[in-house]
């Protein structure tokens, strides 16, 4: 699933190209993709609008189109949001299409269509899960300070902890592993064990992952595209995630996986404490 990182290399390769541009034309594919409002109001809404800006929030997309209107996407597991020019055939798994003025045409993909795009007007519409997301790395409002009375008050896993989008905004399986791993902190512990250096850690860490998830365009292992249609080379750089039973960057011992709160794991036994 696109994280933090992958969602900000898409809204950053969008931005040149749809900014500014008139909406002309959209068709929809496949109606059960749209949350909010029918399909046929989102294409009638939609239509004659312009995209004044394109920004995020969490692992979603958000394009203006109007002081009253923005269309909220969560691309989930297998969505991309790709722009190229009309001429150009339709990519694979195209399910909703946004024509644009200056030869402009906006896709919407999905090889699973576990994607979702909410157009919400006057506010309208509440999406749960992006009105109740935490603070993001990289922010003044994520700090030691924020995170340490929470994990005290927690006996969950910390890393079911960090990928509690209420909590932390963003952090999915691939940055949870690799902040972990970089902290020095088992992924199964109790997050109320955790001490104020710990929790220091953990923060610095997560802000030097997701930045570096940023400068290497994100990561792909499968599916994840840009909105230019390029992949990432964070999968490159990972410390431990995807890497199970390959050598520890740091120690050199075999990475260890398990199951937390459902979610594949890999660590380092004899690094993370």
């Amino acid at each position: 699933m696109p994280e933090l990182p992958e969602v900000e290399q898409v809204k950053k390769t969008l931005l040149p190209h749809i900014k500014g541009k008139k909406i002309t034309q959209v068709e929809v594919y496949l109606d059960r993709l749209i949350k909010h409002p029918t399909p046929e109001q989102f294409v009638k809404n939609l239509t004659g609008r312009t995209i004044e800006e394109v920004s995020r929030r969490g692992k979603y997309l958000v394009l203006q189109t109007g002081a009253d209107q923005k269309l909220i996407v969560h691309l989930r597991m297998t969505g991309s949001l790709v722009a190229q020019a009309s001429e150009l055939e339709a990519p694979p798994y195209a399910k909703i299409k946004f024509v644009l003025s200056g030869g402009v045409t906006m896709w919407f993909c999905d090889i699973r269509t576990f994607g979702t795009l909410y157009l919400v007007t006057n506010e309208d519409c509440y999406i749960a899960g992006y009105e109740t997301l935490g603070p993001e790395p990289l922010t003044a409002g994520l700090s030691p300070d924020y995170l340490a009375p929470i994990a005290a008050k927690s006996r969950k896993p910390i890393k079911t902890l960090i990928l509690d989008q209420t909590v932390i905004a963003g952090l999915g399986n691939i940055y949870a592993d690799e902040c972990l791993a970089l902290a020095g902190i088992l992924p199964t512990r109790i997050a109320n064990t955790l001490t104020s250096e710990e929790v220091a850690a953990l923060h610095a860490a997560a802000n030097t992952v997701i930045a570096q998830g940023i400068a290497n365009r994100g990561t792909t292992f499968r599916d994840y595209k840009d909105g230019e249609g390029n992949k990432g080379d964070n999968q490159n750089h990972l410390l431990v995630y995807g890497r199970g039973g390959e050598p520890c960057k740091t120690c050199g011992e075999p990475l260890a996986t398990t199951k937390v709160g459902g979610r594949g794991t890999t660590y380092c036994a004899k690094c993370q404490h």
